[in-house]
């Protein structure tokens, strides 16, 4: 190798070296820009989850407050409207703090559907009941938030639909929400002399509920261990709901501020529009082959079940008739008024099809009538129950949303939503208020002493405080203790015990009116 080859390799390896070392300078230089990138917004996500935390978990705290004074151990008293009424005012805090605006007047429905169902609440005995309550006032709710907390003035049922689905299931993943925004917060406060002092007792704070929530689990699993316990806080005395306090006000808030933080904060996405299928052949195939089968039906149903007497089959008995048929009917029904809002709402729209519609939709009217009747045969021969009248109130929705929905059919410009959520609830209302239980109890009672021979007494004793002045009037000219079979029955003593929270003390915040009436009617001599 020549001296010249040999300085050129050199020269070529000092290059190479100096082009990796800057290569090496502009990559530490992209890494450290990358990271202060990153630091900086860090900061700015802890500053707004501070700044989250400040302004909800003040609110959230006294709203999971209220909500525990109102709800523990109390699901049928009169505080159940102080709570409803403090979740209307929670949300509209939010409304007003996170969006700077006022409540959309066409959402005051919710809040007042929400108060109404909260007053019948207390003034009803009906756990049945009361628990629908609770579902519905959590729906509206809700419904109540999420509207209020979107840009949009105008939605339809899918909209509604899927909004509230991901509104639980994001607060739901959301729960963890609470102790990073606090996290944050306590982070970037501004460090006093006294810091380490307020740290310790925030930890304190946290750590109460859950060594009670732990303890109360430990003890409840060991019996050695429940024994030195008790025996170590042997004359002091702690309130023994406690615990469940503590784990009710931690629900409370946890849930209210999850449920606000994911609704409120999170981002909006775009509107993506419906896709609107065009091609409806296979659909509408599928469709004809169906009314054909519902036109067949129904044929039968009014020739022989109408036109017939009632008559059943032979070997037949009305309770196999009317259960089978009803299960199967109902939930053809519901079938075929979710299968026409899909097909409005992804099909495009052609005559055959809303001909077809029309059928099916008609067909499914006459569905409805029969299986009431199956119902109406059923209770003729074994009596009036709380599900046979829920099936029957199911059944005439059903009729007047399929009647709707024929209208919308041939009429796209009929509200079809504000009409089915306007059926829906005022027949909801007017079964909640109609205290069913008296109706039932005065059916059953009058078919007893017309002689029929199903008249069972026992399943009186199980119906609530609402029945309880048709019980009482009828007690009055008949003797307490009745016969049943070969034995003596005390049903008033049944009665009584099935519904034992009538003979508990009143309270402002336990106040029912159902119970209170049952008190006075079964205490006047």
């Amino acid at each position: 190798m020549t001296v010249y080859e040999k300085l050129k390799q050199e020269q070529d390896s000092l290059l190479e070296k100096e082009g990796s070392m800057k290569m090496d300078q502009n990559l530490t230089v992209s890494y450290e820009e990358q990271k202060a990138q990153w630091q900086e917004r860090k900061k700015q996500q802890q500053k707004e989850n501070a700044g989250i935390f400040k302004k909800l978990a003040p609110a959230s705290l006294i709203y999971a407050l209220i909500y525990t004074v109102c709800i523990y151990k109390n699901m049928t008293g009169a505080a159940v409207l102080l709570w409803v009424a403090a979740t209307i005012g929670y949300i509209c805090y939010i409304v007003k703090t996170v969006k700077e605006r006022k409540i959309f007047n066409t959402t005051i429905f919710f809040a007042a559907y929400m108060l109404i169902l909260a007053v019948n609440t207390f003034t009803t005995g009906n756990e049945w009941i009361i628990w629908m309550n609770y579902c519905w006032i959590f729906a509206f709710t809700v419904c109540f938030l999420i509207r209020n907390l979107a840009d949009k003035n105008q939605w339809d049922f899918w909209e509604y639909l899927c909004s509230g689905v991901n509104a639980v299931c994001g607060a739901i993943s959301s729960i963890t929400r609470p102790f990073g925004d606090g996290n944050d917060f306590i982070r970037l406060r501004e460090k006093k002399e006294n810091g380490k002092v307020r740290e310790i007792l925030i930890g304190i704070a946290i750590a109460i509920p859950v060594v009670l929530l732990i303890g109360g689990l430990l003890v409840s699993a060991d019996l050695v261990f429940s024994s030195m316990i008790t025996k170590f806080f042997a004359g002091i005395r702690i309130p023994a709901n406690l615990a469940g306090i503590c784990c009710m006000l931690c629900f409370g808030f946890i849930s209210s501020y999850c449920g606000v933080r994911y609704s409120a904060y999170r981002k909006e996405r775009q509107d993506r529009k419906t896709k609107i299928f065009t091609e409806t052949t296979a659909m509408l195939t599928v469709t004809v082959l169906v009314a054909v089968l519902y036109v067949v039906f129904c044929g039968i149903q009014i020739i022989y079940l109408f036109g017939g007497g009632g008559e059943l089959p032979e070997g037949v008995t009305y309770a196999e008739y009317a259960r089978q048929g009803f299960f199967q009917l109902l939930l053809v029904c519901i079938l075929n008024l979710g299968t026409v809002l899909v097909m409005e709402h992804f099909f495009q729209r052609s005559r055959a099809a809303d001909i077809v519609w029309t059928v099916i939709s008609v067909c499914t009217m006459i569905m409805t009538a029969s299986s009431a009747w199956r119902m109406i045969l059923y209770i003729r021969a074994y009596q009036l129950t709380f599900l046979r009248v829920v099936v029957l109130t199911v059944l005439a929705v059903i009729a007047f949303l399929m009647a709707g929905t024929i209208c919308y059919i041939w009429n796209r410009r009929f509200p079809l939503f504000t009409y089915g959520m306007a059926v829906v609830c005022i027949s909801y209302v007017l079964f909640a208020f109609a205290h069913v239980d008296a109706g039932i109890a005065a059916y059953d009672l009058a078919q007893i002493e017309n002689g029929n021979a199903a008249g069972d007494y026992s399943y009186l004793s199980c119906l609530s405080t609402d029945a309880a002045p048709v019980i009482a009037e009828y007690l009055k000219d008949h003797p307490e203790n009745i016969y049943y079979g070969d034995e003596m029955y005390n049903w008033k003593w049944e009665y009584m015990q099935e519904n034992n929270r009538m003979n508990q003390p009143v309270t402002l915040r336990t106040f029912n009116l159902s119970y209170l009436h049952a008190q006075r009617v079964f205490s006047e001599k």
